[in-house]
């Protein structure tokens, strides 16, 4: 196990660089850049070129990559170029409120779609399966910035039973019960956003674990449908569902990135979209270099918890 995880960690390394490299690329192909987005029409070229040389953007892109790379070696993610604000400060202030509102909506739409995911598969074609399924198909049709604002508008403009805005009422900083009516309408988009692929996923499981022959041996010994499905096929079906859990770990940083910025929920999301309207590459870069080391150890979580789960399977050929 544990020379797995060496492996594995020893693989990121080079992913890691390319992944930078690559958006760091990309970000120089855009046709202006963070000084355009801070300077006004009325500054000379002096003014424009002395504020490019302070940022180091007159320096060769390889150049300005190294010097990034040199300073997130060392742990440093630098400064804004729009805000000088220090990123690292900006991340860990921003991620525990990203964490509140993700993780919590996350987990109950996981419930829900493994109750309502059994439920459907083991009725497939019957009435309460097109209706799971067809909430679910609406679901992943429904775009999630969408739904925010008829929530908005019908909940916090219309009936007016919420706030629309932020994650606190300003003077009521750590009153639970103004959070807690802040955080009722985002939770709610994310719920539905998260529930539908995963409530398909269940289904599917169950509806290929209820044609197995353990279940028609079930049947053929007088077994019921409730105990079939809650004693055998569930443990099969959850199987591959707690390495979802794994898999959702890069979703606790920017698993809600429209959603936060609909509402202004002071997360990730609108940080890291206001720095990509300005190009403000140090903070795009920390923002993408950290989803994707969670994006790593999220398969490796779920790498683990196969084994975990079921002691059968082996992680890399061990013996």
């Amino acid at each position: 196990m544990l020379r797995f995880i060496a492996r594995r960690l020893l693989q990121v390394v080079p992913m890691l660089l390319a992944l930078t490299l690559l958006v760091f690329l990309l970000i120089q192909l855009a046709p202006y850049d963070v000084v355009d987005s801070i300077t006004t029409p009325s500054m000379s070229d002096e003014t424009v070129a002395i504020i490019r040389e302070r940022y180091g953007l007159d320096q060769p892109v390889l150049a300005q990559y190294a010097y990034w790379l040199g300073n997130v070696v060392q742990g440093d993610f630098g400064f804004s170029l729009t805000s000088r604000q220090p990123i690292a400060a900006e991340l860990a202030a921003r991620i525990p409120n990203t964490i509140v509102l993700v993780a919590p909506a996350y987990l109950t739409a996981l419930v829900l779609a493994v109750a309502l995911g059994l439920l459907a598969g083991s009725r497939r074609g019957r009435f309460t399966d097109r209706i799971i399924d067809g909430a679910a198909g609406i679901g992943i049709a429904t775009p999630s910035f969408w739904f925010a604002l008829l929530l908005i508008y019908v909940f916090g403009y219309v009936l007016r039973w919420f706030p629309i805005i932020g994650m606190h009422s300003v003077g009521k900083q750590g009153d639970p019960l103004d959070f807690l009516q802040h955080f009722v309408l985002p939770f709610t988009v994310l719920v539905v956003a998260f529930f539908p692929e995963l409530a398909r996923y269940v289904r599917s499981a169950t509806i290929s674990q209820t044609g197995e022959d353990y279940v028609l041996v079930q049947r053929a010994y007088g077994a019921s449908r409730t105990r079939i499905l809650g004693t055998h096929v569930s443990r099969n079906v959850l199987l591959p569902v707690v390495t979802q859990l794994g898999l959702a770990l890069p979703l606790l940083v920017t698993g809600a990135i429209v959603t936060e910025s609909v509402f202004a929920w002071p997360g990730i999301g609108p940080y890291f979209l206001t720095a990509t309207r300005s190009l403000d590459y140090p903070v795009i870069l920390a923002v993408l270099l950290l989803s994707a080391v969670l994006v790593i150890i999220g398969n490796l979580i779920a790498d683990i918890l196969y084994v975990v789960v079921d002691p059968r399977i082996r992680l890399g050929g061990a013996r």
